[in-house]
């Protein structure tokens, strides 16, 4: 009569080895979250999504280094305060190079509704005062626009144009123009 004990015995042993291996493997990988503590003391989820593109974030971040990073006044993320697009000779229709940059200056102002920034007008030194004023006025005006498009508040911007006073470049040649016609998008320094 000993074998049904050894038996029973048997498939005791087996029964909780299986289920000992069952809680020793996870259903499914852990992934690990950073936690920040807020200022309460209260513990915050602060990892961030990865990305390859900013569509791939929320309306409120941005894809830096593949990572959403949200736009926030205590970031101050470059991207969002400071950008130049180029034209090209007497002209003042944005390169198709240029746009997605601005489609992104544009998400930064949209999500940080206090972000304020001042579009500058340039052109080259050819030219009189009079028409490079015109043309750095059209050119800031079509950046303008085109953020405007892309759902910026007719408040958030501030266009000028300096025509050919502020050049980056005091060469005389066609690489040196090529740098002073631009459009500047950059942060007003009171939007905060």
């Amino acid at each position: 009569m000993r074998f049904p004990s050894l038996l029973a015995a048997s498939l005791l042993l087996t029964s909780a080895c299986a289920h000992q291996s069952q809680l020793a493997k996870p259903a499914e990988p852990l992934t690990p979250v950073a936690v920040a503590p807020r200022s309460s003391g209260t513990p915050v989820a602060a990892a961030e999504q990865a990305c390859k593109r900013d569509d791939d974030c929320d309306s409120k971040s941005l894809c830096i280094r593949d990572r959403c990073v949200p736009v926030t006044p205590e970031n101050e993320l470059a991207e969002c305060s400071h950008l130049r697009v180029h034209f090209d000779f007497d002209a003042w229709t944005l390169r198709d190079e240029d746009r997605p940059r601005l489609e992104r200056v544009a998400r930064c102002l949209r999500a940080d509704q206090k972000l304020h920034v001042t579009v500058e007008g340039n052109a080259d030194e050819r030219g009189t005062e009079e028409y490079n004023l015109q043309l750095g006025s059209k050119r800031a005006s079509q950046v303008e626009r085109y953020l405007q498009a892309f759902g910026v508040s007719e408040e958030q911007l501030k266009v000028i144009s300096y025509g050919f006073e502020r050049p980056l470049c005091t060469e005389h040649d066609e690489a040196c123009w090529a740098q002073n016609r631009r459009a500047s998008v950059k942060a007003q320094a009171s939007s905060h």
